[in-house]
């Protein structure tokens, strides 16, 4: 394998087992890709193991657009059509996930925006919500409606089921999951309070994203997130991180 993409596929296995350590875990369920940079398809996360245990490149194998696997011990996720389709309709997206973390997959059955509680949700601009009555999204057409609702946007919930969400690199897409979670959890605590709350208006709220989702806070949350990691590591807790 080439160094680089070695690289950046053991980049992509820290990122699983930060996902996991920050309650996107689900048993071996969920997965993360990357965009093949000689464009033969996309590195997927090995099926069979969760997301705490992918520890490296060997944890990922290659993917074309039509489902089959090109390279890679192990098998391939049958949700594949979520990255494939993506990534065809989003040149700019290097990275694909899907998980299953609580707040968010709650929130999803609601047909309710998610509310700016606090600066949380104005991490995103909007998070479209999309329905299908298949448990597993496992055709090119579900993928594609799936990528079409997900639109220009980074994170997309799925209804009754989890979230998708993507980004421009390694760093980007996983604090996408990481806010996204963090947002709905606080979300939930905030529609059980009695009392009427007040939230900022659309020009306050899109001033507030253009303040705090820019690349400096992306690099500086991936490091907190990787140093957390590293720490529990260090101290005796094993850096796969089971739910």
């Amino acid at each position: 394998m080439d160094p680089e993409l070695k690289s950046q596929l053991d980049q992509l296995a820290r990122a699983c087992r930060i996902l996991e350590m920050e309650g996107h875990g689900d048993m071996t369920l969920g997965h993360l890709s990357l965009r093949d940079p000689q464009g033969r398809g996309y590195w997927l996360k090995r099926n069979a193991y969760g997301l705490g245990e992918i520890e490296s490149s060997r944890d990922f194998v290659l993917v074309d657009h039509d489902g089959q696997q090109l390279a890679g011990e192990g098998g391939r996720h049958s949700e594949w059509p979520i990255h494939s389709q993506i990534f065809l309709a989003r040149p700019d997206v290097a990275v694909v996930a899907h998980t299953h973390p609580p707040h968010a997959s709650v929130l999803s059955a609601f047909a309710t925006s998610l509310l700016p509680f606090t600066l949380d949700a104005d991490y995103f601009e909007q998070v479209p919500s999309h329905r299908d009555d298949s448990a597993l999204l496992k055709t090119k057409e579900q993928g594609r409606a799936l990528a079409q609702a997900l639109g220009p946007h980074h994170a997309i919930l799925m209804a009754n089921h989890g979230v998708t969400f993507c980004g421009t690199s390694i760093e980007h897409a996983t604090c996408i999951g990481l806010f996204l979670e963090r947002a709905a959890r606080l979300h939930v605590m905030g529609a059980s309070l009695q009392g009427q709350a007040l939230f900022p208006d659309v020009a306050t709220r899109a001033k507030r994203h253009g303040q705090i989702m820019a690349p400096i806070h992306i690099e500086h949350s991936w490091n907190y997130f990787s140093r957390k990691l590293d720490w529990l590591a260090a101290n005796g807790a094993d850096a796969r991180i089971f739910s």
